[in-house]
């Protein structure tokens, strides 16, 4: 063997495996120290004449966007669990709070998003998978982080040369399936393009150190991702390919593991991360608004996924009304041998209580037309409005009332 043959053999791996160590290091170390990743987009910035020349544009059509969104039925208006997403946001954004808008809007898909001129999109599929403030914390910091590092800018300029190519299909998508008709076609279409696996493994890094500088658990950022497993595993419906967000994410086991890593190297205490303890004040949020979350949920027709949400919700101490209406929907809409007998039980259990839930009358009325018991149906039916006084379907429900079937 020659000499160079042998120094290659023998030395440039070798050489090669501690340089990748030493590149690691430094990035800890980076991450660990008190400056992380510099800012690309720092505090009340504003695009100027200087700026490459479509980013002003980029700006302009947000602004519209911005307000046709602030006008959209799908927006979560008016909320204790949106108050609570904002005060959230402020608090992980910190010297950032005032360039950032939190729309919370109605969509199943675990999703969050945030655009070049500070407009952040908060999915109610979101708010319905993480299980404490830290979690939520978690991913909003990994928006933030796509946010300072321009992440965001790239993408929406890629969706914009998009557009000029004229690319009807994602259009359609994106209008079609992620807001709605309405919004303008730039903001749906990045809506749906993807930032690079580098992209998201540098806002995971960032996104956990500045929610660990809010005194949120970084530890939390690993425990969402191993939950999105999880209900991958016990879908229904399984996606052909993997969820949208796959395409792009590092994959959620090798995710769950990095990030538990960062947590680390950020020094955080794992025996005293708040892994176990109850999130009353979330809780709390969420069961204000439990029925924008979970209604969407219903419509996407997944048994399995709706399943895995309500067991996380019942250990997290959601009102067992709530709980057992919801398996009383998933009964309903998985109908199989016996559902319907599982489904009426689940809508009484609803009923118990000081506190039940009272859409149940209205779906056991439903169930029992269906199946042939009209005077059943009346007397639910007639007990739901009795308690709704103001249903906005008191209309079909008198209808059915009268024999209207």
């Amino acid at each position: 063997m020659g000499s160079r043959e042998f120094l290659a053999t023998r030395f440039l791996p070798a050489a090669l495996g501690a340089l990748m160590v030493l590149m690691v290091v430094g990035a800890q170390l980076a991450l660990a120290s008190d400056v992380p990743i510099p800012a690309r987009v720092l505090p009340g910035y504003q695009p100027d004449a200087n700026s490459k020349w479509d980013e002003q544009g980029i700006w302009m059509e947000m602004a519209e966007a911005e307000q046709q969104l602030a006008n959209s039925p799908l927006r979560v208006t008016d909320s204790a669990l949106t108050r609570y997403v904002e005060a959230v946001v402020c608090k992980v954004t910190a010297q950032y709070c005032d360039d950032v808008r939190v729309f919370v809007v109605k969509n199943p898909h675990f999703n969050a998003s945030m655009a070049p001129n500070g407009t952040m999109i908060v999915h109610t599929g979101l708010l319905a998978r993480v299980t404490s403030t830290d979690e939520l914390a978690a991913v909003l910091g990994h928006e933030l982080a796509h946010y300072t590092q321009a992440h965001s800018l790239r993408r929406f300029r890629a969706a914009k040369n998009r557009l000029a190519a004229g690319s009807v299909l994602s259009i359609g998508l994106a209008l079609g399936g992620v807001y709605g008709a309405g919004l303008p076609e730039l903001f749906a279409v990045a809506s749906v393009m993807s930032f690079t696996r580098a992209q998201e493994s540098q806002a995971d890094e960032l996104g956990a150190w500045y929610m660990n500088q809010a005194n949120y658990d970084p530890t939390a950022a690993a425990r969402v991702w191993a939950r999105i497993r999880d209900e991958e595993e016990q879908a229904s419906i399984k996606h052909k390919r993997g969820p949208l967000w796959l395409s792009s994410h590092p994959e959620p086991k090798a995710r769950e593991r990095n990030l538990a890593a960062t947590a680390r190297v950020l020094n955080v205490d794992l025996s005293n991360s708040r892994r176990q303890t109850p999130d009353l004040e979330y809780v709390g949020a969420l069961q204000a608004d439990y029925a924008q979350l979970m209604d969407s949920q219903v419509s996407m027709g997944d048994f399995g996924r709706l399943n895995s949400l309500l067991d996380r919700h019942e250990a997290m101490g959601i009102a067992a009304a709530d709980i057992a209406f919801y398996r009383g929907e998933g009964w309903r809409i998985h109908r199989g041998a016996g559902d319907h007998e599982r489904a009426i039980a689940a809508y009484q259990q609803a009923l118990q209580g000081d506190a039940p839930n009272v859409r149940a009358y209205r779906e056991l009325g439903y169930l029992q037309i269906k199946h042939g018991e009209p005077e059943s149906a009346k007397v639910n039916f007639t007990e739901y409005l009795a308690r709704v006084p103001t249903a906005t379907d008191r209309q079909m429900i008198e209808f059915y009332i009268g024999g209207g079937w």
